[in-house]
């Protein structure tokens, strides 16, 4: 240490004694969990999380348990660099169906259970924590849930209508049929008749397909529960490619709700969007195929799938009033039809 007399009075116009340094400005610690949506049955699973606090924690423990309900068990963590840490959990621990799963830190003698913050274990006989985060076990033929609109329309990027339109048009209602959330999408239309010749929706996907591993190869076909607005309405669905290229099938959609299979030899090369979109004006918004792809003989390569995309256009010689073009979406999932 310094001693204080030996330093000058002032230094400028600022006296040495005036100083006077900042409270420390921190936050308390986080977890932002990095695991997978899914993981495969038979398969021993890792599941990561980022912790943020100023020096890192004596030790984490990853805590899981089936939804349905069943105690907790823990499996310890290890430090994976850059604030993140890792669990592996066996494949006999974790069957078919959905789980949850909590984080505890230790330093010295206290820890704290995330996500609720609660100085306690889970498996503590008192522990009342509600909060937990969510992951799912599946079979390999298990189809793949690409947009399930509770959880994914506040996370899609749309179209923007002008230079102020930037945020989505759509709505979440019910299905009249299963009681079940649907996504009402349509091709916004003004008093004048006016309306983009393309409005598209657009979903990163690309964590979902990772964690089918390989086994995602093995997929042929989309399947939708949907229905149009009217009769005889075109959904445009595209698949798109972490290179850029896009793959489209052009779905006919009656009034009434119904199933549709969509197979992948179906899709042919066809023009992605880029979103969220560029500003000003409409620059950069189509992206074609990348070099050397979307010739003869390509096929969608389903591991590299980043984006769904879902578009309503314009149709020549069809006149369209607002609100009554578009579909509503209860559910779009990838599967085998093996």
């Amino acid at each position: 240490p310094v001693d204080p007399a030996t330093l000058p009075a002032r230094l400028g116009q600022i006296g040495f004694n005036e100083y006077h340094a900042p409270p420390v400005d921190s936050l308390p610690p986080s977890v932002e969990p990095l695991a997978a949506p899914e993981y495969l049955a038979g398969r021993a699973a890792e599941l990561r999380a980022r912790v943020a606090d100023r020096t890192p924690p004596d030790s984490a423990t990853l805590f899981i348990r089936p939804t349905a309900g069943g105690p907790y068990r823990g499996y310890g963590m290890r430090p994976g660099g850059a604030y993140e840490y890792a669990a592996s959990v066996p494949a006999e621990a974790i069957r078919e169906g959905p789980y949850e799963f909590v984080i505890t830190l230790f330093r010295g003698a206290s820890r704290v259970t995330f996500p609720t913050g609660l100085e306690q274990l889970p498996t503590d006989w008192d522990y009342y924590g509600r909060g937990a985060w969510k992951f799912d076990v599946v079979g390999t033929q298990t189809p793949l849930r690409l947009f399930a609109p509770a959880a994914d329309a506040a996370r899609m990027a749309f179209t923007r209508i002008g230079d102020a339109g930037r945020r989505g048009l759509f709505r979440l209602t019910w299905s009249p049929v299963t009681g079940q959330p649907v996504f009402h999408f349509e091709l916004p239309v003004d008093t004048s008749g006016w309306g983009p010749a393309d409005y598209t929706a657009s979903l990163v996907i690309k964590d979902r397909i990772a964690a089918r591993q390989e086994t995602i190869a093995g997929a042929d076909h989309l399947r939708l529960r949907l229905r149009a607005l009217g009769p005889g309405q075109v959904l445009h669905v595209t698949l798109m490619e972490d290179d850029g290229t896009s793959w489209t099938a052009a779905l006919s959609v009656g009034s009434t709700w119904s199933e549709q299979a969509l197979p992948l030899s179906g899709f042919t090369p066809g023009r992605g969007v880029l979103l969220p979109e560029g500003f000003p004006g409409e620059w950069n918004y189509w992206v074609g195929p990348a070099a050397g792809r979307g010739r003869s003989g390509d096929r969608p390569r389903i591991d590299r799938v980043d984006r769904l995309q879902l578009s309503l256009r314009r149709e020549e010689g069809v006149a369209i009033t607002a609100g009554r073009y578009g579909v509503e979406v209860e559910w779009i999932t990838l599967g085998s039809g093996r």
